[in-house]
This record gives C-alpha cells, structure tokens and sequence, in this order.
C-alpha cells in the first residue's frame, strides 16, 4: 500500500521521516508553502525532506486549491496521510485515496478531541498520547489504528510534550510499518460516550491573572509557551511576555505574603524577575518586554483597564 501526506508543523515532518526511513511507498507530499510560516505554530516545511527522498512536493496555501487536487489524483495515493493540518481537508481530496484517509491526535482519544490539545493538557494535567486513525466526518472521532501514551512531565513545557508526542509518534510508525505496506490496518472503534472536547485557543488566551495561584499561573506560562505566542502581561503599558518561569522558593514565601499579586519584589541576574501570585510567586526567568523599561522591583503587572481580549471566531 503506498500513501500521500499532507502537513505543515514538526508531526508532520516527523510522519514523513518516519515513513522514508521504514520504506513505505510515498507517491506525493503536500506542504504549507513556506511564505505562511509565521501564520503557523510550529511550522516545519516538508520541502527539504521530500527532496532528498525523492517525493514529488506540491506547495499550497489553501489546501483547498484545485492544484492540490489535481496533484493528488495524479500520484493515484492509497492512503491519504493528514498529520498537523489545522485547515479543513475537503471530502473529495480523502476520496481520491482508495482506503480513505488517517489523521494524527496527541490526547488519549477519545479524551480530548478538538483544538489545541498541547496547551490543554499542560493545563488540565491530562494525559497524552500518539494516535494514528482513520478520517471520518466528525474530527478526531474515527477508528483508532494505533494509540500509544506519552509521558507528561510536571514541569513541561509545550515544545517539550510536542517533542516527546513527535518521538512516539515515529516509533507508532515504525512499529506499524509492516501493516501499512501490507494493507492490513486495524480499526479500532473509539467509545464516542467517554468522548471530551477542547475548545479553541487564540493568543489572548495567553493573558495572565495575577490574582490567580502559583500552578495556576506556572501551567498557563508552559502550555502557551513556545512554539505558541506566550503567557503573557503589562508593565504599564507594556506588554510583557513570560516565556519561561519556575515556582518561588520556600525561603522566598516570607517576603512574598505582603505584596499584591504580580508585584515584582526581586530581580536578580541569575535567577529572574520574582512576581508576586495569590498564594506566592513565581520566579520569570525569561521575559521579553515589547516598547518599555526592563522590569524593576517596585512595578506592578496587571491588565490595562481598556485592555480588549477579542473574542474566539
């Protein structure tokens, strides 16, 4: 059986180096073109990698355009591969593959269906996990080919659950490999009863309330983290934003109780920016400041009072 992939972020990538390096039979790639990179977290062109192996490449920027399907129909793929596409794949392209097509989640489905899963997980302390599947008309609701679960650290971040997902996510590859050559790919019904939903995301969701706990605050930091747009909050009119940031110390609480959340009572050059939470601190030990001073001990984080968080489309 050979197969066709579509993708634009690292899974992909890590699908198709995966595919090549256990000899499935690859008759085309599509790729986000590389002129929308900043538009996509994580993106990772598929360009360099098909080149070597050898694959026909066809970049889009809508995979909606004609070309994307006339370039398909033309390489006759059994499988159509969609892995880290956030655009919708129309019926028609999973038609053209005789067996349909497999999809790419990384929650313990049917836990976790939706948007944003990474972020999600990291915030709720879920669990993760590398799924394969098979496309069907509700997202990520279709028979599981192979799922297998991905540890998740305490003290994650996004870009390191990502790279974890992506490792397992090769291995599952490998390890199916002979199935997929053969044709002979299990289907596994999900129970759509257990079935949860994540909501979408958008930057703003980034903002922090200071007023809110250390874990609270210390979760929302990692799971908006890189390659996401970033926790983040105002110095002023600045906006500040936390890339990377650790729980305060016990000896550091002492010091911390008689501040307001999101004073900033330390700065030291080792460590960081110390900011006050409603039940201790957080030390921010990476921070970038957009259009002001650096941060110093006597400012306040908060939210501008005509600070407009848009609304999710």
């Amino acid at each position: 059986m050979n197969v066709a992939l579509i993708g634009s972020v690292s899974s992909s990538w890590y699908t198709l180096d995966a595919l090549i390096r256990v000899g499935v039979e690859i008759t085309a790639v599509c790729g986000v073109d590389e002129s929308r990179a900043e538009r996509i977290s994580d993106y990772r062109s598929l360009r360099p990698l098909a080149g070597r192996a050898g694959i026909p490449y066809l970049p889009f920027v809508k995979v909606s355009e004609p070309e994307v399907e006339t370039f398909l129909r033309g390489h006759r793929p059994d499988l159509l591969w969609v892995i880290g596409l956030s655009q919708l794949v129309p019926d028609r392209l999973v038609r053209i593959a005789r067996h349909g097509g497999v999809g790419f989640h990384p929650t313990m489905l049917p836990k976790g269906r939706g948007r944003a899963p990474v972020a999600w997980t990291i915030l709720r302390n879920e669990r993760a996990a590398a799924n394969l599947f098979f496309l069907a008309d509700e997202p990520d609701a279709g028979d599981i080919i192979i799922q297998r679960e991905v540890p998740v650290q305490p003290d994650d971040y996004s870009e390191d659950l990502i790279q974890r997902t992506n490792e397992v996510l090769a291995d599952a590859i490998i390890e199916i490999a002979p199935m997929i050559q053969s044709g002979n790919l299990p289907r596994i019904p999900q129970d759509h009863s257990q079935a949860t939903y994540y909501e979408k995301r958008t930057p703003a969701d980034g903002l922090i309330d200071w007023a809110q706990s250390t874990d609270q605050i210390y979760r929302l930091i990692r799971a908006a983290g890189r390659p996401y747009p970033g926790a983040f909050s105002f110095a002023g009119s600045a906006k500040v934003t936390v890339w990377r940031a650790r729980p305060a110390d016990a000896s550091d609480l002492d010091a911390l109780k008689s501040h307001h959340p999101g004073a900033i009572i330390h700065v030291d050059q080792r460590k960081g920016v110390l900011a006050a939470t409603a039940d201790g601190g957080l030390w921010l030990t990476e921070t970038q400041v957009e259009e002001g001073e650096a941060l110093r001990v006597g400012t306040t984080l908060a939210t501008p009072q005509d600070f407009k968080k848009p609304t999710a489309q």
